[in-house]
């Protein structure tokens, strides 16, 4: 478990109607927080089949969800609201360390609000990046084919190909 993330880990049993029900919830969950990079560098949503792993903590129901805090993975919190999406990314934002809010896109710590970078202008940003990469791309091509001339110019031994 990354020590510098918070967790959010549901213990489940693949037999349970309420691990089933819950499933596409969390699934969703997990999609706000992996979609964002800086989200998904704060927060991980996992779950672990606990019929089937060694689960380090005592499940008492199916499903059980914890949170671990990052820097704090020794002292978890049973979460024990409703299994809704929006209470799930509340649990993880008021009990977290990094305050992330899945929701309204930003991430509050004991500092202040975290800004988060400007969308505008992107698209033309990544456009200009890729048509840089391809244009250097090209340079390092010509450069290896006259590499391969020059050396071929000076004499060098034929060689079998495999």
């Amino acid at each position: 478990m990354d020590a510098d993330k918070d967790v959010l880990l549901e213990f489940y049993a693949p037999w349970c109607g309420h691990c089933k029900a819950l499933a596409p919830k969390y699934e969703e969950l997990a999609e706000l927080y992996t979609s964002k990079p800086t989200f998904n560098s704060q927060v991980t949503v996992a779950k672990v089949d606990a019929t089937a792993n060694d689960v380090p903590d005592e499940i008492s129901g199916f499903p059980t969800i914890k949170l671990f805090p990052a820097g704090k993975k020794d002292s978890p919190i049973v979460y024990e609201g409703s299994r809704t999406i929006e209470d799930l990314a509340t649990f993880v934002k008021e009990n977290g360390k990094y305050k992330v809010d899945a929701y309204e896109g930003k991430n509050e710590t004991e500092e202040g609000e975290i800004p988060m970078p400007d969308a505008e202008g992107m698209g033309e940003a990544a456009k200009a990046a890729t048509e840089k990469v391809k244009e250097m791309a090209g340079e390092a091509t010509e450069a290896a084919k006259q590499a391969m001339a020059d050396n071929d110019d000076a004499g060098a031994d034929e060689h079998d190909e495999l």
